[in-house]
């Protein structure tokens, strides 16, 4: 399968010490992978993983699969050194890639039906405060985080009460709790003097929990322990800078 060629973006060695997770929220195009032990490509516009396909001594890995194997390639052997090849695009170039990884079956899960055109599944609307417009925070967005690997569930909440929710939990204790979470642990960072909260993370044996502001409301999204944080937290620094600039 042979990618558009796109706009040479240089190459990155070893990117989790070269801030790679902050350009990717911005980079649109490919982004051809060697991890030591396989090769790869991604797919991505803008922080959204649209495609993904991953090729080792195991066999052949396509969607959430390859980006599975694809971030958790280097595993404990710290010797692998990782290469990214950017390859930007314009809107031809994507379409053309979008429309080969749609034929070979390497759309990661939700985005899928987004890529494809197809109409978002609507997120489950729960009770909740309706003196605020939040259109801005649309069922796609949570959809993206949804799909991604790992990720029980998302919701996005307004004073303790859910909004918009994605995934199987009680979402109504969900939001309950996360208020709780950020109000103490708003507090804590404001006596510590550290800063404005921006994300607040909590991790157990089996899962992680994460709450983010964005607009007027707050994300949370509940993962399993193996869930690659970086990934993900590059999504909710990518929705909240297109909620801030539809603002």
């Amino acid at each position: 399968m042979k990618l558009p060629a796109g706009r040479e973006g240089g190459v990155i060695i070893n990117p989790q010490k070269e801030g790679m997770l902050q350009y990717l929220m911005e980079f649109t195009g490919a982004i051809e992978i060697d991890t030591g032990r396989g090769r790869g490509f991604i797919l991505t516009r803008k922080g959204e993983l649209v495609a993904a396909y991953f090729k080792d001594s195991h066999g052949v890995f396509r969607g959430s699969a390859a980006i599975r194997n694809l971030v958790s390639a280097p595993g404990d052997d710290s010797s692998l050194q990782q290469s990214f090849i950017m390859r930007a695009y314009d809107d031809a170039d994507f379409a053309e890639a979008l429309e080969l990884c749609i034929r070979a079956k390497l759309i990661i899960e939700q985005p899928a039906a987004v890529a494809a055109g197809a109409s978002e599944p609507s997120p489950e609307e729960m009770p909740g405060p309706k003196q605020k417009d939040h259109a801005s925070l649309d069922a796609s967005s949570l959809t993206r985080l949804a799909s991604q690997p790992g990720v029980v569930a998302v919701s996005a909440f307004y004073e303790g009460f859910p909004v918009q929710s994605l995934g199987s939990a009680d979402f109504e204790h969900v939001a309950a709790r996360a208020e709780d979470l950020l109000r103490t642990g708003t507090k804590i960072a404001e006596e510590m003097e550290l800063g404005r909260t921006s994300q607040l993370i909590l991790e157990t044996d089996d899962n992680k929990f994460i709450i983010a502001p964005c607009g007027d409301l707050f994300l949370c999204i509940i993962t399993r322990a193996d869930a690659q944080l970086g990934l993900i937290r590059v999504l909710i620094k990518s929705i909240q800078t297109e909620v801030k600039n539809e603002a």
